[in-house]
């Protein structure tokens, strides 16, 4: 028989109302406070692949979400495989979809989407979005609308992406997780102004940063220590006399390059980007590089 059309109505507006209020309500006494960050692009989107050349985050949106995985990340954790250490740590959260509507501009998001970032300050971690489940309420009385989104999150795995939210905590993190170089500046050839943070420097001919030989993002600018550090740098740079000058972008700042090495970086614990120092060292010692095909036998 036909389900009771007075117990049992798939068109109750008020209870659905009712229902939403409450998943909103609990979300609010659980959980926790995240930052949202939605990604941009500074290139072409390849339509083939789905992917960002150039991806940028500009924002950081604080929005309330509940962590259903509290006690610890899940996935793999840490293992070795053909391409060294990985660390794949997931998590999963939900949003209410009502409050990602209020804080969100719909003219930037209707909902969350993947490839953007969650920044969880608890844990100080960095999460990319990896998966969006749209019918985590499976239509509670009968409302076809979400009530809210399930979010399958990763460790977000920094790959040049230009980060750039305003909140120093955020950014900092950024920093010091991206590749970067650091760069021996000539103490004597400094201008009256000092290199910013996130403007480009770049050789070339000054105020073309177009047509620039080399650019990249400073990070920073330690100038009683003559040190100028970089990230996605494109290019090469050059200390070789009359075209050694590196200038910026936003402050026309300008200085003398006197030396550095792309495969020794301070700023970057031993044991992880630093390794490629010791791994150049053991290869020299078994790779003769002084012959023209050092892995063949012609």
């Amino acid at each position: 028989m036909p389900t009771s059309v007075y117990f049992n109505n798939q068109n109750a507006t008020r209870e659905q109302m009712l229902l939403e209020d409450m998943v909103i309500e609990s979300i609010r006494n659980h959980g926790i406070d995240v930052y949202y960050l939605p990604r941009t692009s500074q290139g072409t989107l390849d339509s083939l692949f789905g992917d960002d050349p150039v991806k940028y985050f500009d924002q950081a949106i604080k929005i309330d979400m509940y962590m259903e995985t509290f006690n610890d990340f899940g996935g793999q954790q840490e293992f070795f495989s053909k391409f060294g250490l990985q660390i794949e740590k997931t998590a999963r959260v939900a949003v209410a979809r009502r409050t990602f509507e209020k804080y969100v501009d719909p003219a930037l998001r209707l909902l969350p989407k993947e490839g953007d970032l969650l920044f969880l300050p608890a844990q100080r971690k960095i999460m990319e979005i990896r998966f969006v489940e749209r019918d985590m309420s499976f239509f509670q009385l009968g409302k076809q609308v979400p009530y809210m989104y399930g979010l399958s999150l990763e460790t977000f795995k920094f790959n040049g992406e230009f980060i750039n939210t305003g909140i120093e905590e955020i950014d900092y993190m950024a920093d010091e997780s991206t590749l970067s170089t650091n760069y021996d500046l000539d103490a004597n050839s400094y201008s009256t102004t000092s290199f910013k943070r996130y403007e480009i420097a770049y050789q070339g001919t000054n105020g073309d940063v177009a047509n620039s030989t080399a650019h990249g993002v400073v990070v920073s600018f330690d100038r009683p220590n003559n040190v100028l550090r970089l990230r996605n740098i494109k290019g090469a740079f050059s200390n070789t006399a009359n075209a050694n000058v590196i200038f910026g972008s936003a402050t026309n700042a300008h200085a003398n390059l006197m030396n550095y090495d792309i495969l020794y970086n301070a700023t970057i614990p031993q044991g992880e980007i630093g390794d490629n120092v010791i791994i150049e060292s053991e290869a020299n010692l078994i790779v003769d590089f002084s012959e023209s095909n050092p892995f063949g036998n012609l």
